[in-house]
This record gives C-alpha cells, sequence and structure tokens, in this order.
C-alpha cells in the first residue's frame, strides 16, 4: 500500500513538472514578422558599414555569426 502511494506521488509530481515545463515554453512568445523583417534590415545595414569600415572578409565572418541567430529565431 505504501508502495501504491508512493507511486502515486510520483506520478502526479511528474504531470505537474510536465505540465509546468509545457506552458513555460508554450508562453514564449514567437517574433512577429515585422520584427524579423526590421531585424533583418538592421543586420544587413551594420553589415555593409562594417565591410566600409574594416573588410568584407571581416564583415561576412561577423555575418555568419549574427545570420545563424537571426535564422533560427525568425525562419525556423
Amino acid at each position: 500500500m505504501i508502495l501504491s502511494r508512493s507511486r502515486r506521488r510520483l506520478a502526479i509530481a511528474g504531470v505537474a513538472a510536465v505540465a509546468a515545463l509545457g506552458s513555460a515554453g508554450a508562453a514564449q512568445a514567437e517574433p512577429s514578422t515585422e520584427h524579423c523583417d526590421v531585424r533583418l534590415d538592421r543586420l544587413e545595414a551594420q553589415f555593409y558599414d562594417m565591410a566600409e569600415r574594416r573588410s568584407y572578409e571581416e564583415a561576412s565572418d561577423w555575418w555568419q555569426a549574427r545570420w545563424q541567430a537571426y535564422h533560427r529565431s525568425c525562419v525556423i
């Protein structure tokens, strides 16, 4: 009987934990299309500024890192 109560408590705790994690994940808002468009425009402007100030190679290296972050948050 004690084993049964213990399993029931563990099951309830597990369900509560999963529900809490699920609701926390759903609460994060996805960026809007307008936000992503503005962000991409700013990235492009920064790229061209950097290419003019430094070099195209340095700007390209910078772009790779920033593009991956943009792609993860806005495209995928």
